[in-house]
């Protein structure tokens, strides 16, 4: 039982995720972060929201700085200044 005990300790510290924030590719080590945590990575100010994207239709996920984030290979984030919340998707991709 000892055996897999390491090895399941050594899964846990090999974990290796691509995510991607405004565009750009991070590596993390991690399964979970804070939504703090996310926006430090990628220099993003405290006061920004930051968003998960959501296939399909639907509201992308709005990141609380406090919030735990459950991470997935792959997953894509990105912030918006606090005045643009509501900006329809179109209409962000206009003000770029």
């Amino acid at each position: 039982e000892t055996g897999n005990l390491g090895e399941s300790e050594m899964t846990m510290n090999t974990v290796r995720l691509d995510i991607v924030i405004d565009h750009k590719h991070y590596e993390v080590n991690t399964e979970t972060m804070t939504g703090a945590q996310l926006k430090a990575l990628a220099h993003i100010a405290e006061a920004n929201l930051l968003f998960r994207e959501i296939h399909g239709p639907g509201d992308d996920e709005l990141i609380q700085n406090d919030a735990i984030v459950h991470l997935h290979d792959g997953d894509l984030f990105f912030d918006m200044p606090p005045g643009n919340f509501g900006v329809s998707v179109t209409e962000r991709a206009w003000m770029q």
